[in-house]
């Protein structure tokens, strides 16, 4: 996704992310309207509940996505995927609050801080170092972290397709107030010439259709683990990404602490999906222990 969306502003020249956000989100929720009309799945019932309940987690989602695609738009994809792997170490921190969980380990609190680190050396490497884009990769990350720990506490008994659906239809009535009163976007979608060519209509139907899958694989992982191994989950994709975003696009000027920081964080992104492993893996050998280690009548 950071790749597709990056080709739409960058070799489209399409510099308009709230429309974008906007369009991924009505495009979730016509899918389950056709998917429900055809029998497929049934389609969730929001109540209004619900709607009280994911208010909160739906602002920050919208904020998290619109920051981050702004973000995208002016920075390389390695220093973008770089901050957004502080995620992590926010979400460490924030989850003893929101969540109630007073225990922080020492291990996976060593990692977030090793990945916090990397990004700001990264930062300090960067000759291209744009303030504005970074403060706003910065609040993104903030408003990620929120939103995935507050999906966390309010979808304890909602199934990943029914937060995926309920989120979407309350966050896109906000992003269409963030678009009508806050941005001249519209005038600039009407005006926009390159509706005729043959790319701008593949990255931006990918972007599209990938922005939905995204979504409902993020839902889905936070239900089945957590917020916080969701926002780390990912690290080996970063590795990845950091390579690929190095030399495509706007290419990033490499340095001795730009090689420090991004190796730096993806090393404790690494090592920190390793002890969330093998921790949910000695948990669940305690809940249900080995029918193989019982002994036979």
């Amino acid at each position: 996704m950071a790749f597709l969306n990056k080709a739409l502003f960058e070799i489209s020249n399409f510099q308009n992310s709230l429309f974008v956000v906007f369009i991924q989100l009505l495009f979730i929720i016509l899918s389950f309207q056709i998917l429900g009309y055809i029998h497929v799945m049934h389609i969730p019932v929001m109540t209004k509940n619900d709607f009280y309940t994911f208010l909160v987690p739906s602002i920050f989602y919208s904020l998290s996505t619109i920051l981050s695609l702004q973000a995208l738009m002016k920075l390389n994809v390695a220093i973008y995927v770089v901050i957004k792997r502080c995620t992590p170490a926010l979400t460490f921190l924030l989850q003893s609050i929101i969540l109630k969980k007073k225990k922080l380990d020492l291990k996976t609190g060593l990692c977030v801080l090793a990945m916090t680190s990397g990004a700001v050396i990264t930062s300090i490497g960067d000759l291209t170092f744009h303030l504005e884009s970074y403060i706003i990769g910065s609040l993104s990350v903030i408003f990620q972290s929120i939103y995935l720990l507050t999906v966390q506490r309010c979808s304890e008994q909602k199934t990943s397709s029914e937060v995926l659906y309920i989120n979407s239809l309350v966050s896109l009535p906000i992003v269409s107030i963030i678009l009508l009163i806050f941005s001249d976007e519209l005038s600039n979608v009407q005006s926009y010439n390159g509706y005729k060519t043959f790319s701008f209509w593949l990255y931006f139907l990918s972007s599209t259709f990938g922005g939905g899958l995204l979504n409902g694989a993020t839902f889905w992982c936070i239900m089945k683990n957590s917020a916080l191994t969701t926002s780390v989950i990912g690290v080996l994709k970063s590795i990845l990404q950091v390579f690929f975003g190095l030399f495509v696009f706007d290419r990033l000027s490499i340095n001795t602490n730009t090689i420090i920081g991004i190796v730096l964080s993806l090393l404790a992104g690494t090592m920190f999906s390793y002890f969330e492993y093998t921790s949910k893996h000695k948990k669940s050998l305690t809940i249900h222990p080995s029918m193989s280690q019982m002994k036979p009548v």
